[in-house]
Order: structure tokens, then sequence, then C-alpha cells
């Protein structure tokens, strides 16, 4: 078949969760199909990443047809966004706006007739839809409204406001775009029992979460290691990420220091904001921000601990660090998506207390630690790369095909019924990042 792939970030390095998992499928399709890529590359200008981004895009233009790389600027999409809200949009779909993405999508639409659209993310779906394929799969993963919610519960005024605002407008548009894809995925049967409507849930599919290889760690590391370590992976300029960090180094660290005065804490992750690399003030904490290899900290970690209180769809930083077989201690949001059993595969506790003790365990017990993470490790591993992509391969061929939905409340009904021809939506707030592609 010939592909187009369009991700809202390339996984250019693949140095966070959504970078990942859009790897991992991009790497699989690519194996077998001709694949066409196209999407953001975001720090493309950070001093640390700019070689490993340049190695990344090198490695991405050898697997595939083509590949069309737009820079992208989070500080404009970020007043992109602002707009999109004030006129009356979402400020996700207007952060990934894109006037010069738009441009190259419809010059290869002309040129190269495809057969599939994969559009990885419900942001990129208006983008996507712009090109004229037979059959169009969206990879949601998950509901971002429902992280909206979440995080509008436990913001202030008028923070609170805002995202109850852009979590109302999202849940329409997510509404429409599960009507107007022939399928989409959802990473875990969590977020798929979130949509109700007979004619939607049809077409959603769960395709469980994959890596595009394992890290491999040396076992016997976390265990030899002196001082104690246990670690936090993620990228640190994640709104989640940032308030898992700072709860844990200021709740949770200080009882685990009570009982082992001598461990060390390791943050470690991209782009840290302020507040996170302030943590690094006390000696018993590293942040480390980006890192070259994280097998090296993975191998040093005797517990990883994932500690967010707001957490949607599958945590990719607890599955990589379960693949390298590091016992786990998250929270129950984080637990929920994953599927894994506590006390089998990891531990899950909610309250600083609670966290602490099950850190100080696994740190008491290695025997107990090593067996936990050996559980985590085969848990992981259960999920075959292959047969993913195989199940994707037949939705994008239509073996899976749904039946079209009716026009949903509150969308262009003009833009209800599939054409070969997709009607263009209307343009997104916003100017484009000033940049050239790559």
């Amino acid at each position: 078949m010939r592909i187009l792939f369009v991700t809202h970030r390339l996984p250019c390095p693949p140095d966070r969760g959504c970078k990942i998992r859009s790897a991992a499928l991009l790497y699989g399709l690519a194996r077998r199909h001709d694949v066409w890529c196209v999407g953001f590359l975001d720090n493309a200008n950070t001093p640390e990443l700019r070689s490993e981004t340049r190695q990344s895009i090198a490695a991405l233009r050898q697997m595939c047809r083509g590949l069309l790389a737009v820079p992208f600027s989070d500080r404009l999409a970020g007043s992109r966004a602002l707009g999109g809200l004030i006129a009356g949009g979402t400020a996700t779909e207007s952060y990934f706006a894109s006037r010069m993405l738009e441009q190259g999508l419809s010059a290869w639409s002309e040129e190269i007739r495809f057969d599939a659209v994969f559009a990885f993310s419900s942001g990129i779906a208006p983008l996507a839809w712009r090109v004229a394929a037979p059959r169009r799969v969206l990879c949601m993963d998950d509901l971002d409204s429902r992280k909206w919610q979440e995080l509008a519960a436990n913001a202030h005024w008028p923070m609170s406001s805002i995202y109850r605002l852009e979590a109302r407008r999202l849940a329409e548009r997510e509404r429409y775009w599960l009507a107007r894809f022939d399928a989409t995925l959802m990473v875990s049967q969590r977020e798929a029992d979130l949509v109700t409507e007979p004619q939607l849930r049809a077409k959603v599919h769960v395709i469980p979460p994959v890596l595009p290889g394992w890290p491999d760690c040396d076992d016997a590391a976390a265990v030899s290691f002196k001082p104690p370590v246990v670690g936090f992976l993620g990228a640190m300029d994640y709104p989640p990420n940032v308030d898992a960090a700072c709860w844990l180094a200021r709740d949770i660290w200080p009882l685990v220091l009570d009982r082992h005065p001598d461990a060390r804490l390791f943050i470690v992750g991209r782009s840290p904001v302020p507040a996170v690399r302030d943590l690094g003030s006390d000696e018993s904490i590293v942040v480390t921000g980006t890192v070259p290899d994280v097998r090296r900290y993975l191998s040093a970690m005797r517990v990883h601990v994932a500690p967010l209180r707001v957490a949607r769809g599958v945590q990719i930083k607890v599955l990589t660090a379960m693949a390298a077989g590091r016992p786990c201690v998250v929270t129950s949001c984080v637990a929920e998506g994953l599927g894994a059993q506590n006390g089998r595969d990891l531990i899950v506790a909610d309250t600083a207390a609670d966290i602490a003790a099950a850190v100080v365990r696994l740190l008491d017990n290695p025997q107990q630690a090593q067996a936990l993470g050996q559980a985590g490790q085969r848990f992981v591993r259960q999920f075959d790369l292959d047969e993913v992509v195989g199940r994707i391969e037949r939705l994008l061929a239509g073996g899976e095909a749904a039946a079209e939905a009716p026009p949903l409340a509150g969308a262009n009904r003009r833009e209800t019924r599939v054409q070969k021809q997709p009607q263009r939506e209307p343009a997104l707030v916003g100017k484009e990042s000033r940049g050239k592609y790559w």
C-alpha cells in the first residue's frame, strides 16, 4: 500500500512517550509498505538535540519514500492555541495548525495517489483530512478532552475555566473525527469504553502499546549501584510530569530518605522547566535534563516511580522502565491505563506515605524488587509489534471497516458524508512558524 503517515511530532529523536509510540508504528508500517511521512519537528535547534535530531531524520529518510518535516515553535504554537480558543475553536487543533505543512500535503496529494492515510493524534486530524484517500485511520490513543477535564479539576481559576472550555470543545471535535474517519485506534479498553454512542463505538479498535525496541539493561546494575537510586522518567516540560516530579521530590522523597538517607533520586527527562530544575538544589536529587541514552540511567535504578496525579492512556515512560526490568511503583490512574496487575506486575499506591512505603520495601528487599521487575518485563513484552501492525494494515486496507456514521449534532452537515475529494476545513487561527522544510 501507499500510506501517508501524518503525525503531530516526528520521532526525531524518539525521546518522549508519543514519539516513541509513533516511531514503533511508523517503523512497523514502513517495513512492509511504501510510506510517506509528514509532521512537525520540535526542538530542532536545541543544541543538545541537534546531532541526534539529524541522525533520526537521516534514518527516517532511508525508511520512508518521502519525508516532510516542518520546524515547530512551541511559543508560536501557544499563541495559535490561545487565538483558536478566542475564535471559538479548540486550543489543541489550533496549536498544530500549519500553512506550511498544509501546502506540503497539498503538493503530495496532487502527485501521489495514496491508498490510505494514517493520522497519529486527534490534533493533526484536520490536516490529515485534507488529503484524498480511499481509507483514513485515526490513532487517537486516548481522549485528550478527558485530560483537560482532569487538569481543570486540579487547577485554580482562571486556568480551571480555560481547561474546562477546552475539554468541552475538544470533546465535540473528538466525536466529529470519530464519525469522519473510517476507524479510530485507542490504546486501552478503558479509553475505548468512554465512547458510548453505538455508531461511534463501532469504529473504535483497541491497539495495545508497543515500543520500537526494548531497552537492554544490566539487571545486576540496579542492585550493585551504591548509593541506591530511585528514578522517574518523562518529558519534564509536560504539565502532569512536572506536577508528579514536584510532588515526588517535596512530599514523597523525604519519607524515603528517612529510611535510606544515602539514597539518590534521578529525575530523567528532556526540557525540565524551572520548577523541575530547582528540585536539583537538593543534594540527594539529580535532574538530568536531556540524556543521550536512557539505558544508562535505567540500569542504575533500583526502583522506578511514576506518581502522576493526571494520566490518560498508556504511560510509555512506565512501559520503558518495565521493559528494562525495573520494578515500578505507580498511581492508580497510571495503572488503569496499563492494565497491569497490582502486586504482580507493579505496585499501585496513591498517597505520599503509601508510595514512599512501597519504594522503601523494594529498596529493603532486592529479591522482591528483582522478581517484580521480571514480572513487569514479561507483561510488557507480551505486546507484539508485528501483530499490532498487522491489525493496522487490515484497517488501512478496509478489512475491518465500520458502517458510515450519521451526522452528529454540532458538526458541519455539509461535511458529514465521506467524499472522494474531502472538503477543506476552515482555516485555523495563527501564523505558521518561520522555517524551511527539512
